[in-house]
C-alpha cells in the first residue's frame, strides 16, 4: 500500500461534491455598541424575514449581539407580539446555524466535519478514513470520477486548524447563548459543544470549557437525574481547581448531591467552599465522618482543626443556638487537640463546653443529633478529658472576685481533672492562699489545706509566709504528702519560726520514709527534727530507737565480717604449677605403711580441689605417684621427678562404692631419687558435664 493510505472500512452511500481548500478563517468583528435607532432598524430587516447571520454581517457584530438586541425590543415597542416573533425567529434562526456544519469544512464523502483532513492526488481535501474506505472498492477520484496516478494521502495542516478554529468559535459562541435559552434547542447545542470539546481532551482549556457546558446542561435537568452530570463533572473541577464554578454547582444541588459532592472533595476545597445556608450542617456531617473514619492521628488532627474553624465561624454567623453547642462540644472534647485560644472565646461558649464537660451523657446525645456520630465520647474511659481542665481555670480567671466560692469550686475541679497540669496547680494555689488570708473559716478549709500543701509541695515551690504562718497543720492535712514533701514543709515552718511544728512535720517524713524501708532519709529527717526542737519528745524517743538500731546493725555487720574473712581464708587460690619439696622425708625404711599425701590444693580454676600421692612399692625398691581428684574432673598434666618426667591425661570418674580413683606412675620412680622435688604442671582442665576447657596460662614453664 503506498505511503499515507490507511487501512480501509465498510463502504457506505454518501454525496459526491467537490470542496475547494478554505481560505484562511478571518478574525471576528470588533463588537460595537447598538444605540436604540439601530435596535429598531435590526427588528424591522428580522420582520422582513431577514436572517440573524445576514443582519450581524450588515451591522458587522456576533450573530448572537443581533439575538440579544431583538430580545430587549419586546419591552420597547407597542407590537410586543411582532418584537417576540422577531426575537424567536432570531434565537432559531442562531441555533440552526450553530448546529450545522459549514460545506468547506466537511468531507465531500460523509457531509461530515473533518477530523483528519487529508489532500488526496485530486488535489481535493477528504476524511483520511472516508478515502481509504473509497480506495478499497475503487481507483478513480470520488468527485471528479478520472483516474488518479497515485493513492498518497497528504495530511492537510491548513484544514485541520480552520476545522479546529471554527469549533473554538462555535464553542464560545454556545457558552455565551446557552444560557439564555431553554428546552431541548440548549440541550442539542450543549451536547453539540461537548462533542467539539472531547475531542480536545485532556488539554487543560478544553477541561475548562468542557466543565461549563456540563454545568449548563446539569441545570436544565431534573435534580436526582443529573448524577451521571456531577460524576463527570466534580473530578474535572477538582482537576483544574475551578473553585466558583464548582461553587455554581453546589448552589444548585439538592441535599442528597450536596452529600455526594462532599464526599469528593479533599479538606482544602471543601473549607474554601461556600455551602448553601440549608446545607451548611451536611459540612460538619462529612467532616465529622472524616474524623471518625480516619486511623491516621495526623490526618485526624487536621480535620478536627478543619471542623472547628468552620464551626467558630458558623456559630457567629448563624442564630441557631445548636452552631454554638456544637463549637463547644468539639471544644470540650478535643480542647488538647486544637488551637483554639481560650483567651479569645466568647464566655458564653466556655459555658456551653462546661454543660458538656459536667455531664457526659448529654454531650454524647447532642454529637449524635448534631453530627450524626459521637467521636467516640460514649467509650472514653475518662470524661471530662485532660487536657479541658484548662476551660474551668478560664472561667474561674473571668470570674469577679466577689464570687470566690464559684471560683474555688471551678478550680477544685480543673485538679481533679488534670493535677499535673502546672497552669491549674497554679491557679489554684493562688485562689487558696488568697481564701486563707481573709481568715474565712469554713466546713472544708482543713480539706483545702491538705490541697494547698499537696499542690504547692508538688510543684515544689514555697509557700508564701505568710499563709506559712497560718496553716493548722492536722493530720488529715499532712497525711497525703510524701517523705520529701514533708521535708520541705519542715524547712518552709523554720523560715516561718514556726520550729516545734517543723520538728513535728519531720518527724513525720522519718516515719514515712521508715514505712519506705529508707532508713538513711529517716535518719536525716530525725536528726533535723531535733535540730529544730531538741525538747521534743518523740524526737529524743525516736532519736533512742535510732541508736539501738545502729549498735544492732554495727554487731550484725562485724560479725558478716568475720565470716567473710573466714570464707577468704578457706578459698584455695587456683594451681597451675607446684613443687612439693620432699627434703623432710626420711625414704631409708619407706613401706607400705609410710605412704606420703602432699597438701590439698585446686585443680587449676576448676573449684575442684586435688593432691599427690606417693606410695613405696614392697620389694621392688620403688614408688609410684598419682593424682587424686575430690570430684569427677578430665584432666592433663605433667609429672617431673629427677631424670623421671611424663605427660597424661586422664577422665576421673567415680566407681560403684562412690569412690575416685587416683591416676598417675605406678612403680616407676626409683626409691634413690626421691630425694628431690617432685613437680606438678597442670595443662589443662574441664570440670564434668561441662563444655567449657580450662588451659593454663600461656606465660606458664611449660608453654
Amino acid at each position: 500500500m503506498e505511503e499515507g493510505l490507511v487501512d480501509p472500512m465498510p463502504d457506505r452511500p454518501a454525496k459526491m461534491r467537490r470542496v475547494e481548500e478554505p481560505s484562511e478563517p478571518s478574525a471576528p468583528s470588533t463588537e460595537k455598541g447598538i444605540s436604540r435607532v439601530d435596535s429598531e432598524k435590526i427588528l424591522r430587516m428580522s420582520q422582513k424575514g431577514m436572517s440573524v447571520d445576514a443582519i450581524a454581517d450588515v451591522w458587522n457584530v456576533e450573530a448572537v449581539e443581533i439575538v440579544k438586541t431583538l430580545e430587549l425590543m419586546r419591552s420597547g415597542k407597542d407590537s410586543q407580539s411582532d418584537a417576540q416573533a422577531g426575537s424567536e425567529h432570531g434565537w432559531t434562526s442562531l441555533v440552526k446555524r450553530l448546529m450545522e456544519d459549514p460545506p468547506d469544512l466537511c468531507c465531500p464523502i460523509s457531509q461530515e466535519l473533518m477530523e483528519d483532513p487529508v489532500v488526496a492526488a485530486d488535489g481535493i481535501t477528504y476524511e483520511r478514513r472516508c478515502i481509504a474506505e473509497w480506495f478499497y472498492f475503487n481507483s478513480g477520484s470520488p468527485t471528479t470520477r478520472e483516474p488518479l496516478l497515485t493513492r498518497v494521502l497528504n495530511p492537510s495542516q491548513h484544514m485541520k486548524s480552520a476545522v479546529i478554529a471554527y469549533k473554538e468559535r462555535t464553542v464560545q459562541e454556545i457558552l455565551s447563548v446557552a444560557a439564555e435559552l431553554q428546552g431541548a434547542e440548549a440541550l442539542k447545542l450543549l451536547s453539540r459543544g461537548e462533542q467539539f470539546v472531547r475531542s480536545s481532551l485532556p488539554d487543560v482549556s478544553a477541561k475548562k470549557k468542557l466543565s461549563s457546558l456540563l454545568l449548563l446542561r446539569g441545570k436544565r435537568m431534573k435534580p436526582g437525574s443529573r448524577s451521571k452530570v456531577n460524576q463527570e463533572l466534580v473530578p474535572m473541577l477538582l482537576e483544574v481547581g475551578d473553585t466558583p464554578q464548582l461553587q455554581e454547582l453546589l448552589a444548585d444541588m439538592n441535599e442528597q448531591e450536596v452529600i455526594w459532592l462532599l464526599h469528593q472533595v479533599d479538606g482544602d476545597v471543601l473549607e474554601s467552599l461556600s455551602v448553601p445556608g440549608p446545607h451548611k450542617i451536611l459540612v460538619c456531617k462529612e467532616l465529622a465522618r472524616r474524623i471518625t473514619d480516619s486511623p491516621v492521628a495526623e490526618a485526624q488532627a487536621e480535620r478536627l482543626s478543619l471542623l472547628w474553624d468552620f464551626l467558630s465561624q458558623e456559630q457567629e454567623n448563624q442564630d441557631d443556638q445548636d452552631w454554638a453547642q456544637a463549637a463547644s462540644l468539639m471544644l470540650a472534647a478535643f480542647h488538647g487537640r486544637l488551637t483554639a485560644k481560650l483567651e479569645r472565646l466568647d464566655t458564653k461558649l466556655l459555658h456551653h463546653a462546661l454543660t458538656f464537660l459536667r455531664n457526659k451523657e448529654r454531650a454524647t446525645a447532642f454529637a449524635r443529633d448534631f453530627f450524626t456520630c459521637d467521636f467516640g465520647i460514649s467509650t472514653l474511659e475518662k470524661w471530662p478529658p485532660s487536657k479541658s481542665a484548662s476551660i474551668f481555670v478560664e472561667l474561674a480567671s473571668r470570674m469577679d472576685d466577689d464570687k470566690d466560692d464559684e471560683k474555688l469550686d471551678l478550680l477544685v475541679k480543673a485538679h481533679g481533672i488534670n493535677d499535673a497540669d502546672a497552669h491549674v496547680c497554679r491557679a489554684l494555689s493562688k485562689q487558696i492562699c488568697r481564701r486563707m488570708l481573709c481568715q474565712r473559716t469554713t466546713s472544708d478549709s482543713k480539706h483545702l489545706e491538705g490541697l494547698l500543701l499537696k499542690v504547692q509541695l508538688e510543684q515544689v515551690e514555697d509557700i508564701p509566709a505568710e499563709v506559712v504562718s497560718k496553716l493548722c497543720l492536722e493530720q488529715e492535712s499532712l497525711k497525703s504528702l510524701h517523705g520529701s514533701q514533708l521535708m520541705l514543709l519542715a524547712k518552709m515552718l523554720e523560715k516561718a519560726n514556726r520550729r516545734a511544728d517543723g520538728a513535728r512535720v519531720a518527724l513525720a517524713a522519718a516515719e514515712f520514709f521508715s514505712a519506705k524501708e529508707m532508713e538513711d532519709e529517716s535518719h536525716d529527717a530525725i536528726v533535723y527534727a531535733l535540730s529544730l526542737d531538741h525538747t521534743h519528745a518523740n524526737a529524743s524517743t525516736m532519736l533512742c530507737e535510732l541508736l539501738r538500731s545502729i549498735r544492732g546493725k554495727c554487731k550484725e555487720l562485724s560479725s558478716k565480717c568475720r565470716e567473710l574473712e573466714k570464707a577468704q581464708q578457706a578459698i584455695k587460690p587456683p594451681v597451675w604449677h607446684l613443687t612439693w619439696d620432699l627434703s623432710n622425708y626420711d625414704f631409708t625404711n619407706f613401706t607400705k605403711k609410710q605412704e606420703q599425701l602432699s597438701e590439698k590444693f585446686q585443680l587449676g580454676a576448676s573449684g575442684v580441689e586435688a593432691w599427690l600421692d606417693l606410695r613405696p612399692v614392697a620389694s621392688a625398691n620403688r614408688a609410684s605417684l598419682y593424682l587424686r581428684v575430690s570430684e569427677p574432673v578430665c584432666a592433663k598434666w605433667r609429672f617431673q621427678v629427677g631424670r623421671w618426667e611424663d605427660t597424661t591425661e586422664h577422665e576421673f570418674a567415680k566407681k560403684e562404692d562412690g569412690s575416685i580413683s587416683g591416676h598417675g606412675w605406678k612403680k616407676k620412680i626409683p626409691i634413690s631419687d626421691l630425694s628431690s622435688n617432685i613437680t606438678f604442671h597442670l595443662l589443662s582442665v574441664r570440670r564434668e558435664g561441662s563444655s567449657l576447657q580450662l588451659v593454663a596460662p600461656r606465660n606458664g614453664p611449660f608453654q
